[in-house]
C-alpha cells in the first residue's frame, strides 16, 4: 500500500469526532538523546484488526508529518529515511505501540495515532521532548488582580506564573475549594531562557461574585502527583492588629499611645479614625509600606492620658478601604494585671577573684513597685544573709539590687548561687542561677631581651630581661644559666599583671657585667608552669651583627636625568670597622662609588654607598652586588639588584575642540592632543585636517611622567579661527611602536549643534545613622557628564583646601554618562558645628569651576524624642505564628532619627521596616519601626530592643520587651543584663 494517499487525507483538518471512537495518548514524555522509548495508543469503538492505525509527528512550529501506518496481520508502509529506528507493534487489538530507538535531539515533536476512513478519528498527542538537562521543579507565583480594577466588573482575571522548570512537558491546573477547574482557563505557550529552563503563564477568569465571596483558588503545577508546587490565592482582605501598652508601660507616665497595625490592602488608599467612646479623636497614620506580595501596610496611632486611660475609657480604631469594601472597628480598653518582675544576676570580675580573693555576686530586680519585692539567696541548698539596696531608675521602672560577697575559695569550688525574688505574697518566686565555671590552665609565652646597646656602651653592667605572658593561674618556676650553669644572685622579679584576657604576665631581670656581656657568653632563661606542664628554655648571647640594604634607582632619575644611582645601607654597631665593595657584572667597581657615614638615632650607626652609573648599564639588566664586611675576621654580606623589564603600555588618546572663549575672542584656535598612560616615551604624533597631512604650526609640549611610572604629553595644533567654523575635520593621529599601537582621534566644529560643557554636580549630606553611630559624616560629591576624563574634583572645608578624609572613585561609565564620586569624610562635630563644605570641579573645558556647598541646618529648638515600644498581639502569634513588636517615637526636633533593633545583646541587621519621618501636626516629627520575628523566637523569652538616637540626646534610648514582662523599659540595660548588654553609641 502506498503512503501518499494516506498523507493526503491525514492532513485534513477535523471539524468533530463521533463519540463512539475513541483514541487516547499519553500527554507527554521526556527522554535523553541515545535511549529508547515506546509510545501508546489506546483506541475504542474499532478493531486494530479492521482498521490501518497511522503515526503521525509534528515538530512545534511546523507541519504534520507522516511517519508510518500499521495494522494487524498487515504489512507497514514507511516514510523514507525512517524504517528500521520506528517500529509499530500492538499488544492487543485495542492497544498500538510505536517503538522509537536511539533517540535524537530532532525527535522532538508530537505524535499523534490516527485512524483512516471515510471519516479521520485523531488520538490527543503524545509530546516528546529528548533533552539531557535535567529535571528542575517549577517555581509557582500567583498574583491578585489588578489594584485598580473596577468595583463593578462581573468577571475578575487571576494570573498563575510558572518559572524556571524543564522540561518543557509540565503539568498546570487550576482548582478551587469546589474542586477542580477546567473552564475560564487560558494558557500561553512556554518559552525557554538562556539557561534552558521555561517560563508560562496560566489566566484563570471567575465570577466577581466567587471572588468576592472569599473563594480560595489554587494553581498547581508540576510533572508528577507528588511533585507538584501549589500556591493559592483569595481575594486580599486587610488584617487590622491592636497594639495596646502593658500595664506595667504605663506606670508612673503621663501619656501613653494606642496603635493599630493594618496590612494586606491594596490598592493604597487606607481611611482611619479614632474615637473616644463616640467622640472623634485625632490620631496620626503614619506612611504605607509596600510589601512583598503587592499589598500594603501601615500603622496608626492615638496617643492619650494615662489617667483616662487607667479609668477604662474605651477607645476605638476604625478602619474602611473603598476598593476592598473593608470596614472594621476594634476596641480597646485598659486591664489591669499582676505585677511581674525581671531578674538577672551578674557573676564576679576575675580582677575582684584573682587580686582581692574574693566574690561578689549581684543579683538586679526590674520591677514596677520596689516596696513588694523581696530577695534571698541560696547557696549550695542553703539561705546565706546579704545586702540590699533599692535604686530608682530613669523612667517608669525600679530596680532593686542585692549583693553577695563570698570567698574566692568558696565560688571556685563550683557550688552553685540562687537568687529569688517575689513581688508579694501571692506571687511566684523568679530564679536566677550562678556559678563558676572552671578556667583551663594556660601556658606562657616567653621572650628574652638582650641589654639595650645604649646600656652596654656608657654603663657597667647590663641587664637581660626574661618577659613572660599569657599564663595562669599564677604559679611560675624562673631560673637564670650562663654558659648552662645556674645563677642565683643579681637577678629580681617584678610584679605579676593581670591581663585583659584574664591571664597573667610578669618580668624578670638578670644583672651582669658590660665585660661579661661582651665576651660573648651564653645567658639563657628557663621557665616552668607546672599546671599546665610546661618548660620553656630562651637563651640570648652578645653577636656582633650587621644589616645591608640595597636600593634601586628612582624611575624619574633614569627616565629624565638618563642615569641610574644605586644606594647601598649598612646598620651596624661599630662603623669604624665596616668596609663595602662593588661588583657590576662580576667585576669590581670603584669608579662613581661614594660613601658615607652617618650616625643613626639611638644606638645603631648607618653607613652608605652611592654607585652611579648610566641609565643604559642599568637597563641592559646586569647584576650589581653590595658586599659589606665589619672586621677582617667576618664573613660579608651581600645583596644584589638589576633592572626589571617593564612591559611598554599603550596610550589613550583625546583630542580636545578649542575653548569657547578662544573662539570668540580671538583670530586662531588651539586644538590638544592629550596622550597619556604609555611606555616607554617613545611616541609618534601627526596632524590632519580633511585627510590632508599638515605639517605647520605644531608643537608639543614636555613628556611628564605619571604617578603609575607611565609617561604623557600633550601635542598642539594651532589653526584660524575662520578654518576652524567652517567645519573642516581635524585629526590627531598617534603611534606608540614599542606597543604596537596606532589610533586617530577627529574632532570638528558642528555650527548647529550646541556643545554639551554641562556637569552635573550634587552634593549629598551625610546619613544621620553614620554620624550617630561612628560620629563621623560622609559627604558625597557626584558629578555627572559625557566626558569626565581629566575632570578634576577638590573639596574645601570653610574656605581651606581639604585633602585628609577625601576618597574619590571613577570616572566610571554608567550609560552614555560619565560618573565621578568623591567623598569626604570628617568628624562629626566638625559637621554639627555648622563647617560649609566646599566640592569644586574643575576642567579645561569649563568656563569657571563648577562649585557646590553644604552645612548642617542649624536649629534652634531641640526636643526629645517620646519612644513607646509596643507588644505583639496575641492574635497575631495564634494565626500568623508571627510576632510584630512596633517602636513608635514621637514629638522630635529635628527630623532626623536612628533607629535600630537588639536581640538580647545582638544590632539586628534585618526584620525590620523603618517608616519614613512625617511632620506630627504639632511642631515636631514622627516615625516608626516594625520588628517582626517568629512566635518561637518570642516565646523563648528573647529580650527585643528599640535603640533610638537623635541629636537631642547624648546616648541611645532603649525600649525593651520580652515575653516574661511586656513591659518596655528606659533602664541602663548594660546595667542590668548578665552579660554586659552593649550600646551602639
Amino acid at each position: 500500500m502506498g503512503f501518499a494517499p494516506y498523507l493526503c487525507v491525514l492532513l485534513l483538518c477535523l471539524t468533530g469526532v463521533r463519540s463512539s471512537i475513541v483514541l487516547t495518548q499519553p500527554e507527554s514524555v521526556v527522554k535523553k538523546p541515545g535511549e529508547s522509548l515506546r509510545l501508546s495508543c489506546t483506541v475504542s469503538g474499532f478493531s486494530l484488526n479492521s482498521y490501518w492505525l497511522h503515526w503521525v509527528k509534528q515538530v512545534p512550529g511546523k507541519g504534520l508529518e507522516w511517519l508510518l501506518d500499521y495494522k494487524i496481520g498487515g504489512s507497514s508502509d514507511y516514510a523514507p529515511g525512517i524504517q528500521g529506528r520506528f517500529v509499530p507493534s500492538s499488544g492487543s487489538t485495542t492497544i498500538a505501540y510505536l517503538d522509537i530507538s536511539q533517540l535524537r535531539a530532532d525527535d522532538a515533536a508530537i505524535y499523534y495515532c490516527a485512524r483512516n476512513t471515510h471519516s479521520d478519528y485523531w488520538g490527543t498527542g503524545t509530546f516528546l521532548e529528548v533533552t539531557s538537562v535535567a529535571q528542575s521543579a517549577p517555581s509557582v507565583y500567583v498574583s491578585n488582580p489588578s489594584c485598580g480594577m473596577n468595583s463593578n466588573q462581573d468577571e475578575v482575571s487571576l494570573l498563575c506564573l510558572i518559572k524556571d522548570f524543564h522540561p518543557k512537558s509540565i503539568t498546570q491546573t487550576w482548582s478551587s475549594n469546589n474542586g477542580a477547574i477546567t473552564t475560564g482557563i487560558q494558557k500561553y505557550a512556554a518559552v525557554q531562557g538562556n539557561d534552558k529552563k521555561y517560563m508560562m503563564s496560566s489566566v484563570l477568569k471567575v465570577s466577581a461574585s466567587d471572588w468576592n465571596a472569599n473563594t480560595v483558588y489554587h494553581c498547581k503545577a508540576g510533572y508528577m502527583s507528588n511533585e507538584t508546587v501549589e500556591r493559592q490565592i483569595t481575594k486580599p482582605e486587610p488584617h487590622v492588629t491592636t497594639l495596646v501598652p502593658s500595664a506595667e508601660f504605663v506606670y508612673n507616665q503621663t501619656t501613653t499611645v494606642l496603635g493599630c497595625m493594618i496590612s494586606g490592602f491594596a490598592p493604597d488608599s487606607i481611611q482611619v479614625s479614632w474615637k473616644k467612646g463616640q467622640v472623634d479623636q485625632t490620631g496620626v497614620v503614619l506612611p504605607s509600606q509596600l510589601r512583598t506580595d503587592a499589598t500594603f501596610e501601615t500603622v496608626t496611632y492615638l496617643t492619650v492620658p494615662v489617667a483616662e486611660w487607667k479609668k477604662g475609657v474605651e477607645y476605638a480604631c476604625e478602619v474602611s478601604h473603598t476598593p476592598l469594601r473593608f470596614n472594621k472597628r476594634i476596641s480597646m480598653r485598659y486591664m489591669r494585671y499582676r505585677e511581674e518582675i525581671s531578674v538577672f544576676i551578674q557573676i564576679p570580675p576575675m580582677e575582684e577573684v584573682w587580686i582581692n580573693k574574693t566574690a561578689t555576686l549581684v543579683c538586679t530586680v526590674v520591677c514596677s513597685d520596689p516596696n513588694q519585692v523581696r530577695i534571698t539567696w541560696i547557696v549550695d541548698g542553703k539561705e546565706r544573709t546579704f545586702t540590699t539596696q533599692r535604686e530608682r531608675e530613669e523612667g517608669t521602672q525600679n530596680i532593686v539590687t542585692s549583693r553577695l560577697q563570698t570567698t574566692a575559695e568558696e565560688w571556685e569550688s563550683g557550688v552553685e548561687f540562687v537568687c529569688s525574688a517575689r513581688s508579694g505574697s501571692s506571687s511566684s518566686p523568679i530564679s536566677k542561677r550562678a556559678k563558676s565555671v572552671k578556667v583551663e590552665p594556660k601556658s606562657p609565652k616567653v621572650r628574652l631581651l638582650p641589654p639595650p646597646a645604649q646600656e652596654v656602651k656608657n654603663q657597667s653592667t647590663a641587664t637581660l630581661e626574661c618577659v613572660i605572658a599569657g599564663f595562669y593561674p599564677e604559679l611560675l618556676h624562673v631560673s637564670w644559666q650562663k654558659d648552662g650553669t645556674p645563677i642565683s644572685s643579681n637577678t629580681r622579679a617584678g610584679l605579676t599583671a593581670l591581663e585583659q584576657a584574664g591571664t597573667f604576665n610578669v618580668r624578670h631581670y638578670l644583672t651582669v657585667s658590660t665585660e661579661e656581656w661582651r665576651t660573648g657568653s651564653a645567658f639563657s632563661c628557663t621557665v616552668s608552669h607546672p599546671l599546665s606542664n610546661i618548660i620553656i628554655r630562651k637563651e640570648v648571647k652578645n653577636v656582633p651583627e650587621m644589616s645591608v640594604f640595597i636600593q634601586n634607582p628612582s624611575v624619574e632619575e633614569v627616565w629624565i636625568n638618563k642615569t641610574a644611582t644605586l644606594l647601598c645601607t649598612v646598620v651596624c654597631s661599630d662603623p669604624s670597622q665596616v668596609r663595602i665593595t662593588w661588583n657590576v657584572n662580576g667585576q669590581e667597581r670603584s669608579k662613581g662609588v661614594a660613601t658615607q657615614r652617618l650616625r643613626e638615632e639611638g644606638t645603631q650607626y648607618i653607613v652608605t654607598s652611592r654607585l652611579r652609573t648610566t641609565a643604559e648599564e642599568w637597563d641592559s639588566g646586569v647584576e650589581f652586588v653590595c658586599s659589606a664586611q665589619s672586621g677582617s675576621s667576618s664573613s660579608p654580606i651581600s645583596k644584589r639588584a638589576k633592572s626589571v623589564k617593564v612591559e611598554p603600555k599603550s596610550p589613550k588618546v583625546r583630542l580636545l575642540s578649542p575653548p569657547t572663549e578662544e573662539i570668540k575672542d580671538k583670530s586662531t584656535a588651539t586644538l590638544e592632543c592629550v596622550i597619556t598612560g604609555f611606555y616607554p616615551d617613545l611616541i609618534n604624533v601627526t596632524w590632519e585636517k580633511d585627510g590632508a597631512l599638515i605639517s605647520s604650526k605644531t608643537h608639543a609640549g614636555h613628556s611628564g611622567l605619571e604617578q603609575a611610572r607611565t609617561f604623557c604629553v600633550r601635542h598642539y595644533l594651532t589653526v584660524s579661527t575662520e578654518e576652524w567654523r567652517k567645519g573642516s575635520l581635524f585629526t590627531c593621529a598617534v603611534s606608540h611602536p614599542p606597543s604596537n599601537f596606532n589610533t586617530s582621534e577627529t574632532v570638528k566644529n558642528f555650527q548647529d549643534v550646541c556643545l554639551d560643557i554641562g556637569i552635573s554636580v550634587t552634593l549629598r549630606k551625610p546619613p544621620f545613622e553614620e554620624i550617630w553611630r561612628n560620629r563621623t559624616a560622609t559627604i558625597l560629591c557626584e558629578v555627572l557628564h559625557s566626558d569626565l576624563e581629566g575632570v578634576r574634583v577638590t573639596w574645601q572645608a570653610d574656605g581651606i583646601k581639604r585633602e585628609d578624609g577625601v576618597k574619590t572613585q571613577g570616572p566610571k561609565r554608567n550609560g552614555d554618562k560619565d560618573m565621578i564620586f568623591s567623598r569626604l569624610t570628617v568628624p562629626a562635630a566638625e559637621w554639627e558645628s555648622g563647617v560649609e563644605y566646599l566640592c569644586l570641579v574643575e576642567d579645561k573645558s569649563l568656563p569657571t569651576p563648577e562649585k557646590r556647598s553644604i552645612r548642617k541646618a542649624q536649629v534652634d529648638i531641640k526636643t526629645h524624642p517620646q519612644v513607646y515600644l509596643l507588644p505583639p498581639s496575641p492574635d497575631e502569634m495564634e494565626t500568623d505564628h508571627t510576632a510584630t513588636l512596633v517602636c513608635l517615637v514621637t514629638g522630635f526636633s529635628p527630623a532626623e532619627i536612628y533607629l535600630a533593633w537588639m536581640a538580647n545583646d545582638t544590632l539586628l541587621k534585618s526584620g525590620f521596616v523603618n517608616q519614613p519621618v512625617t511632620e506630627d501636626g504639632r511642631s515636631g516629627w514622627s516615625s516608626g519601626s516594625r520588628l517582626t520575628v517568629s512566635a518561637d523566637e518570642w516565646n523563648r523569652g528573647t529580650t527585643y530592643s528599640c535603640v533610638v538616637g537623635h541629636e537631642s540626646v547624648t546616648t541611645n534610648l532603649f525600649r525593651s520587651i520580652n515575653k516574661s514582662h511586656s513591659k518596655p523599659t528606659l533602664v541602663n540595660v548594660s546595667l542590668v543584663l548578665t552579660d554586659g548588654f552593649k550600646s551602639c553609641s
